[in-house]
This record gives C-alpha cells, structure tokens and sequence, in this order.
C-alpha cells in the first residue's frame, strides 16, 4: 500500500497545475469533499451581493458569486473569488513561488476525516454499490470515488506542505469551527481575503445561510449535496476493525491532524467516561 499512495500521489500532484493556471484572484477557497463548501460559500456570497449591491446567489451553490475557475464571471465589479477541491503543485510548496507569481491568498476548509467520508458515501451510495467498509478502504489509483480516505490524505498533507511555506497567507478553517460560530468564520475569511465586508454584511450572509433557505436554491441540475441525514452517528458506521485499521492509516500516512484526534472515538471516550 505504502508504494502504491506515493506512487500515485506524485503522479496526480505534478500534473496538477490547476492552482497555478487560475492564480489571478482575490482569494482561493480549497475546501475537503463534504465540509461545508455550499455553506460557506452562500453566506459569504450573500454579504458580498448586499455590500456590493447585486442580486444574491441564485442557487446554494452560490457559482455565479463564487465559481469554480472555469465558471463564467458575472458580476465584474465583485473581487473574483474562486472555489475548488484544489490540490497543490508540489511547486506551491516553495515560498519563492508564491513570491514570483504573485499567488493569492487560500482559506482551506477542511473536516474530521470520518463524518466527510460517511457523508460522501451516503451522497454517492448508489453508483459506489458497495458496503462502507470496503469504500472506506479506498483506492490510492484515485479512479473508483469520488473521494475516498486517500483523497483526503493527499488533499490535507499538501495543504499543510503549503502552509508551512507561507504560513501568512494560508487560512485554515474547521467546519466544526464553522458550525460552532459562523460569523466568526465567515469573518475571519473576508479579513483574510481583505474584502471590504461591514458587520452588517456579515451579519446579512450568515442570516441568509439556513438550511430552509439553502434547500430551497438548490440546482436542479447537479445531484443534491446529500449528508449524513442524522439517522446513524458517524462513528456507528465504523466496525471494530474498521476502526483500527482506520487509525492505523492516519497514523502511517497522515502528516497534520488539523486538531482531529483519529485514535479516540466519541462514543467509546463516552462509554468509558
């Protein structure tokens, strides 16, 4: 296994220039499958829409305020933003690169490993067709999932690489963070992406970020952004084994926890309490 993740982890990274193609912005937002990208992106694109005086996003996606590098811009006069599950050039790894193309800043999203990958196989369960514990153990050629343990390894230790460069110009935000307290999250982004955002604006995007207002914009043309819906707690999806090869695995290939802890499990630390 070890051979194989380095083997393909170089591989898909040198040929991602994607970060480097797109680097003429206001800020990159990089964010983990499932970690509340729609969310984030909706309110701070609805505190954008209300300082700069344009229409709100029309879906939850919020792509016409914050898209995706190859999304067409729609208002001209907002700081272009843009939004990606975006692994790094191993060349973003160098302070001097940054320096030379003149990069932007990056807020990077990220979520406790465990709940990101039990909403991604709920969102994806159909055309994965298989039990949790055989999509848990992934597939390091990165061909089978939509993402998997070892898109999330890859994702989080490229991302640290990156902020032990530049720290300064590397945000990291923890949807567990976001959920505690929105508007400091939001908040922090826009001082981060120096975007000229009043408290009021920030105070109208996260208003505008409910889950009854969310659901009601989404875009019929793209599969809904489906969660965990509540019924089974993340960690009752992880059978014993599951759970010692899981932490194994963070152990053996994980260079930053971002203050995860994957040896301790909620409802064991619980039982034992």
């Amino acid at each position: 296994m070890s051979a194989s993740f380095h083997f393909h982890r170089l591989r898909r990274a040198l040929g991602n220039f994607s970060l480097l193609q797109h680097r003429r912005c206001a800020g990159h937002l990089a964010s983990m499958h499932q970690s509340g990208t729609h969310w984030l992106k909706f309110m701070l694109a609805s505190a954008l829409a209300r300082h700069y005086g344009v229409p709100g996003p029309q879906y939850n996606h919020a792509n016409d305020l914050i898209g995706g590098p190859h999304d067409a811009t729609v208002h001209h006069g907002l700081p272009r933003l843009l939004s990606a599950h975006s692994i790094p050039h191993p060349l973003l790894y160098l302070r001097a690169t940054h320096t030379l193309w003149q990069l932007p800043p990056y807020c990077v999203l990220v979520r406790d490993i465990r709940a990101s990958l039990v909403s991604n196989y709920e969102k994806w369960r159909a055309r994965y067709d298989c039990p949790f514990s055989e999509f848990l153990r992934g597939d390091p050629v990165g061909r089978r999932y939509n993402s998997d343990i070892w898109w999330c390894v890859r994702f989080l230790n490229a991302w640290e690489a990156v902020r032990d460069a530049v720290p300064e110009r590397v945000l990291v935000l923890r949807y567990e963070d976001l959920q505690h307290d929105a508007a400091g999250g939001i908040a922090r982004v826009a001082a981060h992406f120096r975007l000229p955002l009043s408290a009021e604006d920030l105070a109208a995007g996260v208003a505008a970020g409910t889950k009854e207002r969310m659901a009601a914009q989404e875009d019929p043309a793209r599969p809904k952004g489906a969660v965990n819906p509540g019924a089974r707690a993340v960690e009752d999806y992880f059978a014993a084994e599951d759970r010692r090869w899981f932490t194994a695995q963070c152990a053996r290939y994980l260079d930053a926890d971002y203050g995860y802890d994957y040896a301790r499990w909620r409802d064991e630390a619980a039982s034992s309490a």
